[in-house]
């Protein structure tokens, strides 16, 4: 097997996505990582609400384009489907961290200054980071398992499979923070690969005449 057997449009779907997280985790400026009260004000703060909606919708959006993916992997002989399940598993855990870091910033911003002011920094930092972590560690630990099955079963060229399994890791490991880097560096280089594979056309079969009498 090959990723000649994937549609291209499946590739597209994985770096819409790629694309879309990363410029989540890079932008949003959702507190994360280190505890800081004032990336928290920041974050919260009135003027930062429609930066951080506009960003968290494109996040969301794009963990749809996973439910792309995984119906061009459906395709796939013998586990086809059940990777394609573990791709919408991602996408559906991806969206619910992406309202939860998402809501808080709504939630200030509609509930006011006594809002602002009632909820405790660490509060808001806690549910934050709850929502990286099921927003982007999430997605990439079932991307992960599916790029290490597509290596093992050799459903991808040689090279690739090497590649596939250190972002595999890389991709379950993505709560250590820097593997996460790595894990999308691997997910654009395996949606182009799939986008430039050249698609061989299927022959259509002729019966001999001895067959059809």
């Amino acid at each position: 097997m090959s990723t000649s057997l994937i549609p291209r449009w499946a590739g597209i779907g994985l770096l819409v996505y790629a694309v879309g997280t990363l410029a989540a985790a890079m932008f949003t400026g959702s507190p994360g990582g280190e505890y800081s009260a004032a990336d928290v004000a920041a974050y919260t703060a009135p003027g930062h609400a429609p930066t951080a909606l506009v960003l968290w919708y494109i996040a969301a959006l794009s963990a749809l384009a996973l439910v792309v993916f995984g119906a061009g992997i459906r395709r796939l002989p013998a586990m086809g489907r059940p990777l394609s399940a573990l791709a919408s598993i991602g996408a559906a855990v991806s969206i619910t961290g992406t309202w939860l870091a998402g809501g808080i910033a709504v939630g200030m911003l509609e509930g006011g200054s006594a809002v602002r002011s009632g909820v405790a920094a660490p509060v808001v930092y806690l549910f934050t980071e709850i929502g990286h972590a099921m927003s982007m560690c999430g997605p990439a630990m079932c991307v992960g398992v599916i790029g290490i099955v597509l290596a093992v079963r050799g459903a991808l060229p040689v090279w690739l499979r090497v590649v596939s399994v250190i972002g595999g890791v890389c991709g379950i490991l993505a709560p250590f923070f820097f593997t996460f880097f790595l894990y999308v560096l691997w997910v654009v280089v395996l949606g182009v690969v799939i986008l430039a594979t050249r698609r061989v056309p299927a022959v259509p079969r002729v019966e001999s005449a001895a067959s059809i009498v």
